[in-house]
């Protein structure tokens, strides 16, 4: 565990510097009022990117893309990434929606006169945690655990996971305090979940014929497929009103 934490430092050092940057937030202006000192003020053009980039943190398009990049080369890591991005991602729909399922987002505390949004993406209900911030946390998280990639790849997935969930708050979908437990939530279980199955599903796959390990790869990649169409028409609505 020494070992794999002093390989994936960089990674952690800057989801952790991120995390402590939201928690001065929260402890300087409050829950409530923290978000408003970090969702608007932003120049127009950020809204497209910044929207892109919020449902990157979607479990079903980020899920679907990491598989068919790696699925060939690392099916048993993808085996893996499904697995973490649906028992993380169901952990915070429970929190979600029956452990804080009347907590309610920035617009239902505001009002859309005090909040920024994006191309009508308008929330009201069910704040805390943030799913879009577990999920991207998770993913992250075990990439650099199982790849264990150089300092700059390292960096640069430290930064896209606080992006990518900071994008929620740009986007007026959530509070500081709902993306910082968002992200702890995700990194933690996924950081729990990788050291305890990657070595068994590991194993498990290497142990499979060549039959068995190419149907495996084409099954994965199909759902894959499906799941990155269906994810992205989910979003069609919004793609209208963009493009």
């Amino acid at each position: 565990m020494k070992n794999l934490a002093g390989k994936t430092a960089p990674f952690f050092f800057v989801l952790m510097l991120y995390q402590v940057l939201l928690l001065i937030f929260l402890l300087l202006a409050g829950y409530r009022d923290s978000f408003l000192l970090m969702n608007g003020g932003f120049p127009g053009w950020l809204d497209l990117p910044m929207f892109l980039l919020t449902h990157l943190g979607d479990g079903l398009i980020l899920t679907s893309m990491l598989a068919l990049l790696f699925v060939r080369k690392y099916p048993s890591m993808v085996l893996l990434l499904v697995l973490v991005v649906v028992v993380t991602g169901f952990s915070g729909q429970l929190l979600k929606n029956f452990v804080f399922d009347d907590w309610a987002r920035p617009l239902g505390i505001f009002g859309p006169e005090k909040v920024h949004t994006v191309y009508g993406y308008n929330l009201y209900q069910n704040s805390f945690p943030s799913g879009h911030s577990i999920t991207v946390a998770a993913a992250f998280t075990l990439l650099v655990l199982v790849l264990r990639p150089a300092a700059p790849l390292l960096i640069l997935s430290g930064l896209l996971t606080a992006l990518i969930s900071y994008s929620r708050i740009y986007v007026g979908a959530h509070f500081p305090g709902d993306v910082l437990a968002g992200t702890v939530l995700g990194s933690g279980g996924s950081l729990l979940m990788t050291c305890w199955l990657n070595p068994w599903i590991s194993r498990g796959v290497t142990k499979l014929t060549a039959r068995k390990l190419a149907w495996l790869t084409g099954s994965l990649t199909l759902f894959a497929l499906i799941g990155l169409v269906a994810g992205v028409l989910m979003l069609r609505e919004f793609l209208i009103r963009i493009f």
